[in-house]
């Protein structure tokens, strides 16, 4: 671990070198043209404003990044961020696992709220589920690590991630690229863009993501884990009235990859992770499964000028629909089966208003709105054809916040902000046994609510360097163990909370050629809401204990020259569990945390070549993840070991042609990675989820005008 810590610190050393060499500052003056870093503009907190004048501990991929990087799902931005797990959830194509700072959820049924909130356009997508978004047809993304419970919608006690589409500008375009590769990789994307007469702007853009199997069912001779995707989305905007924009957004997902099989584990006599048939790429399944997943969304934006301030509205309306059939338990026996056939849809509404006048006081204030509906039929068969629960759920919840900043000088500002939320839940079971006859029926119904506030001092040393410490809170409503199968374990659990505490550091040295922030942060984290399998393989939540964890983290991003920038972040977690009773201390008592490595950290680099009248584009990222476990119970049988992942990219250009052409390759050291599992002793069931072998390709784009 010290050895791991040096080299990490020393990474980061290396960089912030860089910035204070007089040797590298003078070489790079010499250029005919300006050796800067691009200036970065967010919206994080409610109106635009450059990242390095934000006090919030963030990370922003935008602009050739996305592309440079290999930033194609949601689960690629953790080569971005410190201290963020995301993986597939287990079992879901396209489920996402998103955790910061050791706090998130794993749990994908709708009665648990995700603690990150994932945001598409300002639209919040409450379920795990389907969130494993491709990003395509993407301006930028906004990482918000540490609670957002003042401006943002629901349940970001963990932090939330923005993604942020191109809107139309009237640009006129059709654009089309392409990927191949091992594992018969087939990727397409294409988009357009035109204006009609002379104010509606129109976009669209269309993706088709296809991929071979990873892993070899012996069962049926056949591979899994496949991937089958169809996405697209439709924009049009125009100006309105006098001093008004509305944007309307469709899109639309079809995917028909198969679940995500496990491959059973045992443990050696050294205590490590073996594979019981040989490879972790193989396993035994009983049926064939089954996971149709279809999505659909509208969303309209309206802004308006009044002056002296502005008014942005945006109304939505969303539905999921997933039916799901997986044979958990990894063997050619009916040891743990589960089908279910989720049908969600989701309304909300959200008004914010931004003072415009200048002066040394500025605010933002805003209400929000959100109704969501779920039910699905749920089958468990453990050993023989389980009875079905039908579930069902109704949401609401409601929330109003503001936040001001007052600028007392230049340099010393405070930000002041409060929000009240209210969540009620409607929940109910209607159990039927495997021979159709009723089982139970239970209702159970209940309501929270709240105030979150933050308080944050921010100076600025000089124009280049910012200080700031923040107190802030964070929310996430209870809610009800939808995966109880008996009147007793279908109990109810109480709202969890965390109150953080951070200060940081925002600079921009070196003639702005380096920017390097950090941080240390604290979180008092309370209630946690915990799901577990027991070894009857019955789900319990509990809120049984809270939590303190804190850390460090660091970002740097150096531009060297005209053509070499390099990037890099460390992240820890330092957690440890409290506030327990006595009779749950053997549980947590000096248990670790799950999903909480304590050590994270990313290098990146990217090199411009001209050659000719083109440029060759060299791009490379590495990332380290300390061990972690990924269950509550710590089980070594299904931990994610320590290890390392390297991705690179090296891409032709032309400069006055509408082509280009690269290479490109990820998880390049083929190193194997278990992103989640099942240890359910008293079933039999030990499986794991193994992560992408190496997979590599050429992809191009041609743009047509």
């Amino acid at each position: 671990m010290k050895e791991v810590l040096y080299r990490s610190a020393l990474a980061v050393a290396i960089v912030t070198a860089l910035g204070s060499n007089p040797a590298l500052a003078q070489q790079a003056g010499t250029d005919d043209q300006a050796v800067q870093l691009d200036q970065v503009s967010v919206t994080a907190q409610r109106r635009e404003a450059q990242m390095q004048k934000t006090p919030l501990s963030m990370s922003v991929i935008s602009g050739p990044e996305l592309d440079r990087m290999q930033v194609k799902r949601v689960d690629d931005i953790k080569f971005a961020a410190p201290n963020i797990i995301i993986e597939q959830n287990t079992g879901t194509s396209s489920g996402a696992k998103i955790f910061m700072r050791g706090v998130g959820a794993d749990e994908s049924m709708f009665t648990n709220d995700p603690a990150v909130a994932l945001y598409i356009d300002d639209v919040y997508i409450p379920r795990q589920n389907g969130a494993m978004f491709d990003l395509y047809d993407v301006e930028r993304i906004e990482v918000l690590r540490g609670p957002q419970g003042t401006l943002y919608g629901r349940n970001a006690t963990g932090g939330a991630i923005r993604y942020i589409s191109r809107k139309p500008t009237g640009e006129s375009k059709l654009a089309l690229d392409g990927s191949i590769g091992n594992l018969g990789r087939r990727d397409a994307r294409v988009s357009f863009a035109t204006r009609i007469g002379e104010t509606l702007d129109v976009s669209a853009a269309a993706l088709s993501r296809q991929r071979d199997g990873i892993l070899k069912d012996i069962t049926h001779n056949r591979m899994v884990n496949d991937q089958d995707v169809l996405a697209g989305r439709l924009s049009l905007a125009s100006t309105w009235g006098e001093a008004s924009y509305a944007t309307l957004s469709i899109d639309r997902l079809r995917e028909r990859s198969t679940p995500a099989w496990g491959t059973p584990v045992a443990l050696d006599a050294n205590g490590n992770q073996v594979p019981r048939l040989g490879s972790f790429y193989k396993t035994e399944t009983d049926t064939l499964g089954l996971n149709d997943i279809d999505q659909f969304g509208v969303a309209l934006t309206n802004e308006t000028d009044f002056g002296a301030f502005s008014w942005r509205s945006i109304a939505h309306y969303r539905t999921l629909d997933h039916h799901f059939y997986m044979d958990v338990d990894g063997t050619a026996q009916t040891r743990y089966h589960l089908e279910q056939d989720q049908r969600q849809n989701q309304k909300g509404y959200e008004a914010q208003f931004t003072s415009q006048l200048d002066g040394p006081f500025s605010w933002v204030a805003g209400v929000f709105a959100f109704k969501e509906h779920n039910d699905q039929p749920t089958r468990s068969d453990i050993f023989v054809r389980g009875g079905t629960n039908y579930i069902a759920q109704d949401t609401s919840a409601y929330a109003i916040y503001a936040q001001g900043d007052y600028k007392f000088t230049d340099k010393l500002t405070l930000t002041l902000g409060g929000r009240y939320s209210y969540e009620s839940k409607d929940f109910s079971v209607r159990a039927v046994k495997a021979n159709g006859e009723p089982n139970f029926s239970k209702n159970m119904r209940n309501s929270w609510n709240r105030p979150d506030w933050k308080a944050l001092l921010s100076y600025n040393f000089n124009d280049n360097v910012m200080g700031y410490a923040s107190v802030t809170t964070g929310f996430k409503s209870g809610g009800f163990n939808g995966r109880g199968s008996t009147p007793a374990t279908l109990v109810q659990v109480d709202a969890e909370t965390l109150r953080a505490y951070e200060i940081g550091i925002k600079s921009t040295l070196w003639d702005n050629r380096l920017r390097l922030n950090g941080n240390y942060y604290r979180l008092d984290y309370d209630g946690i809401q915990l799901a577990a399998v027991n070894p009857e393989g019955i789900f319990v939540v509990t809120n049984a204990t809270g939590a303190l964890i804190q850390g460090i983290e660091l970002e740097a991003e150096a531009q060297l020259t005209r053509g070499l920038k390099l990037n890099a972040t460390l992240g820890t977690i330092d957690s440890e569990y409290q506030k327990y009773k006595a009779i749950n201390a053997a549980y947590f008592r000096g248990h670790p945390m799950k999903n909480a490595p304590e050590l994270q950290w990313t290098f990146g680099s990217s090199y411009v070549q001209p050659l000719g009248n083109a440029d060759l584009v060299f791009s490379a990222q590495a990332r380290y993840t300390d061990e972690y476990y990924q269950n509550q119970d710590a089980s070594r049988l299904i931990m994610r070991k320590a290890g390392h992942e390297y991705n690179a990219r090296i891409a032709y250009e032309p400069r006055d042609a509408e082509w280009s052409v690269a290479l490109w390759g990820k998880n390049l050291s083929n190193e194997f990675a278990s992103t989640g599992g099942f240890d359910i002793a008293g079933l039999g069931v030990g499986v794991i989820y193994p992560n992408v072998p190496r997979t590599y390709g050429v992809e191009f784009s041609y743009r047509f005008w």
